[in-house]
């Protein structure tokens, strides 16, 4: 939140709750004196943790075989620790780690 001179704006996500028609009747009736500010949509692209988790989906948790959520939270943790450790490495090359730790 913040103050706009007699203003306050609220900065909120894509919720359906903040753009529905009883929000806006409420926004309507404070006559202006709270002015919602949405942050941009989902984009993965422009957050790089979201590319982290693609990489671990992509890598480690998509299609695994993994009996027991420990184990498939072993591998998790093998795979972000090598992935760490060799920021710049190829994906085979971590991919081989993370073969090598499981």
């Amino acid at each position: 939140m913040y103050f706009l001179r007699s203003r306050l704006g609220i900065v909120v996500d894509n919720a359906a709750v903040h753009s529905s028609r009883k929000t806006r009747k409420v926004l309507a009736q404070l006559g202006g004196r709270i002015i919602l500010h949405f942050l941009p949509p989902y984009c993965p692209q422009g957050n790089r943790i979201e590319r982290v988790w693609l990489d671990l989906h992509v890598n480690v948790t998509r299609n695994h075989r993994c009996r027991t959520m420990d184990r498939l939270m072993a591998r998790v943790h093998a795979y972000l620790a090598a992935r760490s450790a060799q920021r710049s490495a190829s994906p085979s090359l971590r991919r081989a780690d993370l073969r090598r730790s499981a």
